[in-house]
């Protein structure tokens, strides 16, 4: 087994000269034998190693006896060892979450802050050595595909991953059999503790360790091996199908933080296996996790994509998906923090721009004024659109003047500083003849038969409360260019929606 291992490790390059590698170790089968496998190839890799068991105050006795024996075989393997107190019951209780979900999280929390504080300490790559096996790849892989989690689930375990800067999780036994490391356990006469919930088939997992696994090795005996081998493959599909996502989403995705926008139209583009990522991708985005999303969700969204304007679903993480003009829009309610300058939308979400900026509105400063004066073009970048201001001078020849609906010439004598481009906002006006009547924004979008929905989405350039443009459609009386008009503030919008037919 040890050989198995070691070719495993460089294989995947799970562990190198100088990493330390913090050992994950319950007290269980698997974790032993890990430890006594790494202090095997100590010397032939030449890493250090650490042992971190979390005492996780759910099993009283025998939980401080896990702890015990942890104790006592790093003293005889001379490894240095670490216990972590922890209380899932109280933390499980606090987060209104399940006892075996809280262990896991508590558990991490404990491995990474020892990694962090072996990094401050001086360390290099750190690696978080977790005693998975194939047996417990299978049990992820056929518990995933029955909670309908999809292709990302049905991978299941992977050989390492990143945690954070040179922190790794890393699997070294995921290339052998429970039954191997049993029987090495056997050879080698060491003991191990025993965990009787793991025998409690009232969890998930447990059923499917002591009835499905066992009944499919009836079927083939190699089952275990089988089920190891189609989740690499499909590592490997879905690692090349997430880099065509990626590309996917910068073109027809808009926002960030706890709200994004998938452009029907764009999204449409894509195959439905593409599309269907695309939505699961963006939906890890907003909830923070993709945990417990599965392809229920991902069809509720795309099925919404075909609905009318105005419907609405639930989904976890207090999200909800609604179906827009634009196409569907997914937020996260209570993300909202006040006076943070973000664009809130109803519900409380927050989108971010296209570029990575958190902001409900562009103010063109006192900086962009100077370069316009110097004659350059200013660029302004939108969550979905890409806007560029420029000074001309007017030559007094009005049917010059530009008829495009995305460009406009603005009487630039007339405009002060404190321009901005923002969403609607109570109070909004129109100025809508040289008399200095007024129109408020809400009339003026019922009269032109603009949808609710729609009204949330129409960019504005405003002066304050007055809108001296509504991008796509009329500018205030205040900004026409007259004969006598010397300059020109030329605003250019392009992309999303905003296009020239």
């Amino acid at each position: 087994m040890t050989e198995d291992v070691l070719n495993w490790i460089k294989k995947e390059k799970l562990m190198t000269e100088g990493d330390t590698v913090i050992v994950g170790l319950s007290g269980g089968a698997d974790s032993v034998a890990l430890l006594l496998v790494l202090l095997e190839l100590r010397q032939r890799i030449g890493y250090t190693l650490l042992a971190i068991h979390v005492e996780h105050g759910i099993r009283g006795e025998e939980s401080r006896k896990d702890a015990a024996f942890v104790e006592e075989l790093c003293r005889q393997k001379n490894i240095p060892c670490r216990i972590c107190p922890v209380n899932v019951p109280d933390y499980a209780a606090t987060e209104g979450i399940g006892v075996e979900e809280a262990a896991r999280i508590l558990r991490y929390e404990c491995y990474q802050k020892a990694a962090e504080e072996l990094k401050q300490s001086g360390a290099g790559r750190v690696s978080i050595a977790l005693a998975h096996h194939a047996n417990d790849n299978a049990e992820t892989v056929l518990f995933q595909m029955a909670r309908g989690s999809g292709v990302h689930g049905m991978c299941g375990m992977h050989p390492k991953r990143v945690l954070g800067d040179d922190i790794l999780i890393v699997r070294p036994l995921l290339c052998v059999s429970r039954g191997q490391i049993e029987e090495y356990l056997k050879k080698c006469g060491q003991e191990y503790r025993t965990d009787g919930t793991n025998l409690d088939i009232n969890y998930s997992r447990n059923r499917i360790r002591h009835h499905i696994l066992p009944e499919l090795s009836v079927i083939n005996e190699q089952a275990v091996s089988h089920i190891n081998q189609s989740a690499l493959l499909l590592q490997q599909a879905v690692s090349y199908m997430e880099q065509e996502t990626k590309k996917a989403v910068q073109t027809c995705c808009i926002g960030g933080g706890s709200a994004y926008v998938i452009l029907e139209n764009e999204w449409k583009q894509y195959p439905e296996i593409i599309r269907q990522e695309i939505v699961h991708e963006v939906l890890g985005k907003t909830a923070g996790s993709r945990k417990d999303l599965g392809m229920v969700h991902v069809q509720d969204v795309c099925a919404l994509m075909e609905k009318q304007t105005g419907r609405e679903i639930t989904l976890p993480y207090q999200m909800t998906a609604s179906r827009i003009y634009e196409g569907v829009r997914l937020c996260r309610r209570g993300t909202h923090k006040a006076g943070t300058g973000t664009w809130q939308e109803k519900g409380g979400c927050e989108t971010e721009g296209a570029a990575g900026a958190s902001q409900s509105f562009y103010e063109v400063t006192a900086d962009d004024f100077a370069k316009l004066e110097a004659g350059e073009t200013v660029s302004i970048t939108l969550p979905d659109a890409n806007v560029s201001l420029r000074l001309l001078l007017f030559s007094g020849k009005v049917d010059e003047i530009p008829k495009n609906q995305y460009t406009k010439w603005l009487n630039y004598d007339r405009i002060e500083c404190g321009l901005q481009f923002r969403r609607r906002a109570s109070g909004d006006y129109l100025t809508v003849d040289d008399a200095g009547h007024k129109k408020k924004l809400k009339s003026y979008f019922i009269d032109e038969k603009i949808p609710q929905i729609k009204r949330e989405h129409i960019w504005l350039l405003a002066q304050q409360s007055h809108v001296l443009w509504v991008i796509g459609g009329r500018i205030s009386a205040v900004c026409k260019i007259k004969e006598d008009t010397k300059k020109i503030l030329e605003v250019r919008i392009d992309g999303g929606n905003y296009r020239e037919d």
